[in-house]
């Protein structure tokens, strides 16, 4: 096994709770549109809510849709489309979607996070076996480098890049490529943990030495990982040892 030397972790659904933050800005997006656009909005919320991947209740994300996986900017593609089919020309659906996107993002500036249990810890016991680490997330890096300072955790990474920071985000490798030339990552000796399949597919495509999907235990179905190396359920002290084993 080879000696991991770095772990790069995603932020949403990985680092810190991912359903009530990334609901509420999907629900704000909407409203915003609402409220702020001289044109009717045809759609209804719950189909907003539901093309971007929030199940009927309103209370859960698909792990496997746009708004689990995507980067902001992918889900304002999803908006601009939904108002193109109600007649309203690409170019202004794309303006909207970006106003209406931005506004929500601010609209969050004050929301309070709330960490995953057991991350804290292990990001800790990594630090002491002196094991590097980084986060890679399709959020915007501002953003992400927020919520990582009001968990008290921003310290701990040696570096946090968001998907602003490439031309592509996960699962394409372009952003691993960016940590190897601006932190020495050593992909060949670099752990991907993540909640998503894209997770699972940039640690392939970047080279990485194996990758860990966490699929909570409540979650069901569980086979929406096939890329991951290995699965978890928890940030217990099995983890800390599958890092730091050597042979």
């Amino acid at each position: 096994m080879t000696q991991v030397e770095w772990v790069i972790f995603d932020k949403d659904g990985t680092i810190i709770e991912m359903d009530s933050l990334w609901i509420a800005w999907a629900k704000n997006v909407y409203l915003n549109l609402t409220e702020n656009s001289n044109f009717e909005i045809l759609f209804s919320l719950q189909t907003f809510l539901k093309n971007i991947g929030v199940d009927d209740k309103g209370t859960s994300i698909d792990p496997t849709s746009p708004l689990a996986i995507g980067s902001i900017q992918e889900a304002e593609t999803i908006v601009a489309y939904l108002l193109y089919q109600q007649g309203i020309p690409w170019s202004k659906g794309v303006t909207l979607a970006r106003a209406a996107s931005n506004l929500a993002t601010s609209q969050q500036e004050n929301s309070r996070v709330q960490a995953l249990p057991g991350i804290r810890t292990l990001l800790m016991n990594l630090k002491k076996q002196g094991i590097k680490l980084g986060v890679i997330t399709a959020d915007q890096t501002a953003r992400a480098i927020s919520h990582l300072q009001q968990l008290e955790l921003f310290t701990l990474f040696e570096f946090v890049l968001g998907s602003d920071q490439a031309v592509y985000s996960k699962p394409f490798p372009d952003l691993a490529y960016v940590a190897k030339e601006q932190f020495q990552v050593t992909l060949e000796r670099t752990v991907m943990i993540g909640d998503s399949n894209a997770d699972m597919l940039f640690a392939k495509n970047a080279g990485m030495c194996f990758s860990i999907g966490i699929i909570p235990k409540a979650t069901f179905p569980k086979d929406y990982l096939p890329d991951a190396t290995k699965i978890i359920d928890a940030y217990d002290e099995s983890v800390l040892t599958m890092l730091i084993k050597k042979e």
